[in-house]
This record gives C-alpha cells, structure tokens and sequence, in this order.
C-alpha cells in the first residue's frame, strides 16, 4: 500500500447507522466542526444559559447512548465500536459536567470564607 491510496476522512465514514436520534447529531456536529472552525458564544448568552445549555448537551449525549445500548442488546444490525464510542463520549460529558460543578461549588465556598 502506497501513501497515494490513503485518502482523507470522508463525510458521514464512521457515522452510525441505527435509527436513533445519535446518527443526525454526530453527523451534523462533526461535519459542522470541521467546516466552520470553533463556534464562539454569542455575547448576550448568560453564564447561566451557558451552563443549562451544556447540561442539555450531557442529558442528550446520555440519551443517544442509553437508545444505541438498548438498541444492541435488542439486536439491531449495530456495530459494537459504535456503542463503546456513544458510552465514552457520555461518559467524558458527564465526567466534564462533575468537574464543573465542583469548581462552582469550590468557588462559592471561597466566597462565603470571604470577610468583608
């Protein structure tokens, strides 16, 4: 095999293909991020809003890899790598989303040692 044969990452290669609400996402996200570069925050956004938004994104990403699990233990024609990769991505989210949380709770704390 010569390096010429080696093409790039072509659109939708490694998507899934169960009927579940994951295959548009990953495919929409991905295709997304790799056409427009990083997204940036609009600046009306709230912190709050940003924070309701991200766990939203958490609770979809569980979602996606609850049905795909569910749909592999029902036996759908579902690749195995497709439903390790959908529990790891919840799994970093969740993950993400607990680190969060604790550097709010650590800098609330701080404040409340504050004196005035």
């Amino acid at each position: 095999m010569s390096v010429v044969e080696i093409t790039g990452i072509q659109t939708g290669f490694l998507a899934p293909t169960w009927p579940t609400g994951l295959t548009q996402g990953l495919t929409q996200g991905l295709t997304q991020g790799l056409t427009q570069g990083p997204t940036h925050v609009p600046a009306q956004q709230s912190f709050g809003d940003m924070l309701i938004a991200g766990l939203q994104q958490v609770d979809q990403q569980v979602g996606a890899a609850n049905s795909a699990v569910g749909d592999f233990a029902l036996g759908a024609e579902l690749p195995p790598h497709q439903v390790v990769m959908a529990l790891e991505e919840a799994r970093m989210s969740l993950q993400f989303a607990l680190q969060v949380r604790s550097r709010l709770v650590e800098g609330y704390q701080e404040l409340m040692r504050m004196q005035l």
